[in-house]
């Protein structure tokens, strides 16, 4: 595939190209969101990282799912709603549980006696290693399995929806 500046300013237009543009901005909204919490928490109330990675996942992940449901997918149906939210849910709890493996590791790794401004470098990257995994690949499971009638705009016939509703019959 041959990659050149009009093929991404097309792609970019497309649905599609939209869609992962719209995903990719709640992204940078939530992101430092997150970072600015986890270091708030570790520094300036004491909590441990690996803690502070779980409290933040807790508060952002209800406000993320609705980000994402409505600004990226556009999705605005009430159908299936339970599906989309336990997808959603057990997305944030793996992406929390490999950031929070990952920041263990790192702490472990860059002790805080060490240097504090390494510790916080290595627990920052550790964070978004962990959480950067799944981001990718929860985007590419919700497109294609959940918000999938959502896809060219158009509401879903019943009988997609019904479709639907047997892939996930949460």
């Amino acid at each position: 595939m041959k990659i050149t500046p009009t093929a991404v300013l097309d792609h970019a237009r497309s649905d599609e190209g939209r869609k992962q543009i719209r995903y990719a901005a709640v992204s940078v909204v939530f992101v430092p969101v997150g970072q600015i919490m986890v270091q708030l928490l570790r520094w300036v109330f004491g909590v441990n990282e690996v803690l502070a990675v779980f409290a933040t996942a807790c508060v952002l992940t209800l406000p993320n799912y609705l980000a994402n449901k409505y600004y990226v997918w556009q999705h605005d149906s009430k159908d299936n709603r339970a599906t989309e939210i336990t997808v959603f849910w057990l997305a944030a709890v793996l992406g929390t549980a490999f950031a929070m493996a990952f920041v263990f590791i790192a702490g472990r790794i860059v002790p805080e006696e060490s240097s504090e401004l390494a510790h916080a470098i290595a627990i920052f990257v550790a964070q978004l290693l962990g959480y950067g995994i799944v981001w990718v690949a929860r985007y590419l499971f919700l497109d294609r399995l959940i918000f999938k009638a959502t896809h060219g705009g158009e509401e879903p016939t019943a009988e997609v929806l019904d479709d639907l509703h047997h892939d996930f019959p949460v």
